[in-house]
């Protein structure tokens, strides 16, 4: 059995198509059912958490947001540093509560073999008030681009504390933080015919394929071909909303690893 999986996020289309059952080729013995190790799940993990990031950040940011990244001057200690990002996001989100703007954020901490420093998704917010709330060193904003697909900078941003968020001094004990308002949006599951995968793709009508991730691959544990891309819209204003079709589904992991990870983080505001 196949199944392809929708979603609508901003000015993008996600979409992938997978197996949920072992099958076979006519002809051909069926694979044999695989046992996968600890690095197999790793890696599942965090393609299904980009996945997931990507879907946010395309939903919930648009070009002219912030990636901002926040500096110090002189060196802080990892505790101290989660103490002065809370504080920060407190007080935008305060200055955007009296002055009636949405704050948005999306947060990661990076303390591993460099300064410690933190990326934010955020709103776009005058920057002197970024620069009034932030005493402990530099600001360096960089707006987000017009294509709407942020596919690669979730990429970049989970890259940062893939190794990192387990670890016992980590500031931060989960991949990402972000606020409440952050929305994932919702995931649409059809049931498709095996053939579609080995299919060259088209664009929907309006959009263009990214083709930079369009990924080809073979499940972990069942032994067959897998597929996802992501289409962009065309023009500013997307065509598409909403997928209309299949199911609504949760968005969830296939695998258990015993990590906390694909959830909100502690510095909810």
């Amino acid at each position: 059995m196949f199944y392809r999986d929708t979603i609508i996020a901003g000015k993008t289309i996600i979409r992938s198509l997978k197996a949920v059952t072992r099958t076979e080729t006519k002809g051909q013995k069926r694979k044999p059912k695989m046992n996968p190790t600890s690095e197999a799940v790793r890696k599942v993990n965090f393609r299904n958490a980009v996945k997931i990031l990507t879907a946010k950040l395309n939903h919930n940011f648009k070009p002219g947001d912030y990636h901002l990244t926040l500096t110090y001057k002189e060196a802080a200690a990892p505790e101290e540093a989660r103490k002065q990002l809370t504080n920060f996001l407190r007080n935008m989100h305060n200055y955007c509560k009296r002055k009636g703007i949405e704050f948005k954020w999306v947060a990661v901490t990076e303390y591993k073999h460099t300064r410690i420093h933190h990326h934010i998704i955020m709103s776009n917010v005058d920057l002197d008030v970024i620069d009034k709330y932030w005493k402990n060193g530099y600001e360096y904003p960089v707006l987000l681009d017009k294509s709407g697909n942020y596919y690669k900078l979730a990429e970049y941003l989970l890259k940062e504390t893939e190794k990192t968020f387990r670890e016992e001094d980590s500031p931060q004990k989960r991949r990402y933080s972000s606020s409440r308002n952050v929305i994932m949006p919702e995931v649409k599951r059809e049931r498709i015919a095996g053939r579609e995968i080995r299919q060259n793709i088209k664009p929907a009508k309006g959009y263009y394929i990214d083709q930079d991730t369009v990924r080809r691959y073979e499940h972990a544990i069942l032994g067959v071909e897998c597929m996802e891309y992501i289409m962009v819209s065309l023009d500013e204003e997307p065509r598409l909303k909403r997928w209309s079709k299949g199911d609504k589904v949760k968005p969830q992991e296939r695998y258990k690893d015993y990590e906390q990870q694909l959830t909100m983080g502690e510095l909810q505001i």
